[in-house]
């Protein structure tokens, strides 16, 4: 069943979460279902918080009765502020000013109050857990006649209580203090618009060192094959690219298809798991024969092996007919040949 809680609150400078409030809680019905005083920092913990209703202390805010033409609704908030201006003693923009409708003759009821001493009060009311519904200057939360005004409401609860408050309040939203919730969640949302642009810029500038990444790869691979025609496959640029220019330097500067040297130190590269069990070695009709002594480790992957002699510009050949037994030639070799032929 849905509660109705009402505040009789301290000077709004007095206020702290240590502060005695006293209280009485209502049902819709309006019967009385519990009072008392408690300190602020415990009364979430002790009462429901449907709808909690503040009642200002007295002199804490100025109510009075002002004259205004009928104004669109646009317009009265503005009208009414320039009415009240010469009877503030304060800066009107350093005020919370709210009022209510314009009644049939004219009259529009209007409340002030200092800004600061309100939202900090707020703020610290809004910390001990209680979210207002109404902020009411104490002459619009009494009964009609009250015979005492100025005294505030007070322990036990009688009648003063339980007058029926004003639809209008100052408890307007552009006053309200935002809660933490809020806070970490606009401070979360930001957070997560930064990284997602992060994120944007990121990729975006992936995506442009991909694209030249690509086009310097096909710019080297069109250089290589220009400069070494006999080359079949283009694997790895750079490397490929060495392998040739080592293998001119050891010619003499020709680049012979027959020598030996070149194809040996090529086939010591790709056959690494060779090394220390080479039996004999033959070189005939541009093939190098290698045979290797038992107690090797054979490799697991021969297309990575060929791959990589492919990248050495080599073709190799694993003997099907003698054990222990690789066929090194250059790549192009047998093509030549057979075309010259």
């Amino acid at each position: 069943m849905k509660s109705r809680l009402r505040l009789a609150l301290p000077p709004l400078a007095r206020i702290t979460l240590q502060s005695e409030m006293a209280f009485a809680l209502f049902d819709r019905g309006g019967r009385l279902l519990r009072s008392g005083a408690l300190p602020l920092g415990e009364l979430a913990g002790a009462v429901p918080l449907d709808d909690v209703q503040a009642i200002l202390h007295h002199g804490d805010a100025i109510v009075v009765d002002i004259d205004l033409p009928p104004l669109p609704a646009k317009r009265l908030d503005d009208a009414v502020r320039a009415r009240i201006e010469p009877m503030a003693l304060s800066d009107i923009n350093d005020l919370c000013v709210a009022h209510g409708p314009r009644s049939g003759d004219g009259k529009i009821t209007v409340a002030w109050i200092d800004r600061k001493a309100l939202q900090d009060a707020w703020q610290v009311l809004a910390e001990a857990g209680l979210k207002l519904s109404a902020i009411v200057p104490l002459p619009l939360a009494l009964p009609q006649g009250d015979p005492r005004p100025e005294q505030p409401l007070s322990l036990p609860v009688d009648e003063r209580w339980q007058a029926q408050l004003p639809r209008w309040s100052l408890a307007r939203p552009e006053w309200r203090p935002a809660s933490k919730t809020n806070r970490w969640r606009k401070a979360a949302w930001w957070g997560g618009a930064a990284v997602m642009l992060w994120l944007l810029g990121v990729n975006i500038h992936a995506a442009q060192l991909r694209g030249e990444a690509r086009a310097l790869e096909a710019s080297m691979e069109e250089a290589v094959r220009k400069a070494f025609p006999t080359l079949p496959v283009i694997i790895d640029p750079v490397r490929q690219a060495r392998g040739q220019r080592d293998m001119l330097r050891l010619a003499g500067g020709t680049a012979a298809d027959d020598d030996f040297m070149p194809l040996a130190i090529g086939a010591a590269k790709v056959l690494g798991f060779a090394e220390g069990h080479v039996a004999s070695l033959r070189y005939e009709n541009d093939k190098l024969t290698l045979v290797l002594a038992e107690g090797y480790v054979p490799p697991t992957n021969e297309a990575a092996l060929h791959q990589a002699a492919a990248v050495q510009s080599l073709m190799l050949e694993k003997d099907q007919d003698a054990a222990h037994t690789w066929h090194i030639r250059r790549a192009g070799v047998q093509a030549n040949r057979e075309g010259r032929s």
